[in-house]
């Protein structure tokens, strides 16, 4: 089985009791899907990416907040940036730990930590929002940001 068969296959499983649409392996925005689950989302995604496809960065686009995509887009632009020295550490990386640290209802902030391929770890912070006025996407949670990583001691 496919990396993004399984991925299809976890999404099917693990949020699917929301009645979330899943098309062409891609996570549509949901307001049933919590701003964590959108970091996880974008992470699974961005982990399991195919250089082929770059299905991961296109399901990572697809949650970008507007505001986000004008200031990072069009994708072929968001794709580059993706693939740049602060972005590239999250594509196929070994494993990654997220925690909320905020959530008001309206914004939040997920800390992730990130085992890279480069055998380090790094710090990220997510910053999310939920949409209040667009139709299409009324209480959606997306991502305004993504901090630059911070290399973590890697001990003694």
């Amino acid at each position: 089985m496919n990396t993004y068969a399984i991925i299809f296959l976890v999404f099917n499983l693990i949020l699917n009791p929301f009645k979330i649409a899943i098309s062409e392996n891609i996570v549509s925005p949901s307001p049933d899907i919590s701003a964590l689950q959108v970091v996880e989302i974008q992470l699974f995604a961005l982990q399991s990416n195919d250089i082929k496809t770059d299905l991961g960065i296109k399901q990572t686009w697809e949650f970008a907040h507007p505001r986000n995509k004008q200031a990072t887009g069009p994708y072929n632009r968001f794709q580059s940036m993706i693939r740049s020295p602060a972005y590239i550490l999250l594509l196929n990386n070994n494993d990654f730990e997220t925690k909320e640290i905020k959530n008001d209802g309206f914004t939040a902030e997920i800390a992730v930590k990130i085992d890279a391929k480069n055998n380090k770890s790094y710090a990220y912070l997510w910053r999310l929002e939920k949409i209040t006025e667009e139709a299409d996407l009324k209480d959606v949670w997306m991502t305004v940001g993504v901090s630059n990583p911070i290399e973590l001691s890697s001990g003694l």
